[in-house]
């Protein structure tokens, strides 16, 4: 992506992890990933709003939180180079760093943070349009199947699937489905029926415990 900038040095920053920083001198990436998260959510908002006229405020924010994740941002990152890219410091490239997926969410919201104040939110946005449809597009019927071996793995437990409610008529009612994780609401979705609705609040809850 360096070839995107007209200043190359505020892609090396983007790319700068504090550990390099701190063995190297310089500036790190952490500012600009701050202001790379605030650009991320504009884009992806203005492209779900744009694109899904139909969709009501629940369903764009289901699918805002479930494109606006550490794991996808992180395959983001991987899809355009990134991780090779990394500036890191020596311990954290012994122990893996370059394949962990909170640092390469974190570097590709710096980058677009660094492409935003370099050629602006036109820019910024065009990126984000590049992917956001595969990230949109991809199947959630694996949700259930991830939060289940999460759960099991981490807290020795079963997600626990609850209708709260359902709304609208009877030819086209909406239902609300938590998922319950050791008695704790975990995720909501919404769905024109229950099988969707859970689908969503697995994929809710997977986006709160990556994010």
């Amino acid at each position: 992506m360096k070839e995107l900038f007209h200043d190359p040095a505020l892609y090396d920053q983007a790319v700068t992890h504090r550990t390099w920083a701190v063995e190297n001198g310089g500036e790190d990436n952490e500012r600009l990933e701050f202001l790379g998260d605030a650009v991320l959510q504009i884009c992806v908002t203005r492209l779900l709003y744009e694109r899904h006229p139909q969709a009501r405020e629940g369903e764009l924010s289901q699918t805002r939180a479930r494109v606006v994740n550490t794991r996808q941002l992180a395959q983001v990152a991987r899809d355009l180079g990134l991780a090779k890219e990394i500036r890191l410091g020596r311990g954290e490239e012994t122990g893996g760093g370059r394949d962990r997926d909170r640092l390469l969410a974190g570097v590709y919201e710096a980058v677009l943070g660094a492409l935003y104040l370099d050629a602006g939110i036109d820019a910024a946005f065009a990126n984000v349009s590049s992917w956001i449809d595969r990230a949109t597009t991809a199947p959630t019927e694996g949700a259930k199947n991830q939060l289940q071996e999460w759960a099991q793995g981490r807290k020795k437990s079963t997600p626990v699937y609850e209708v709260e409610h359902s709304e609208g008529p009877s030819h086209a009612p909406r239902f609300v489905v938590v998922v319950r994780i050791d008695g704790e609401v975990v995720g909501r979705g919404d769905g024109k029926s229950k099988q969707l609705a859970s689908h969503a609040a697995a994929a809710d809850a997977l986006s709160r415990i990556s994010s």
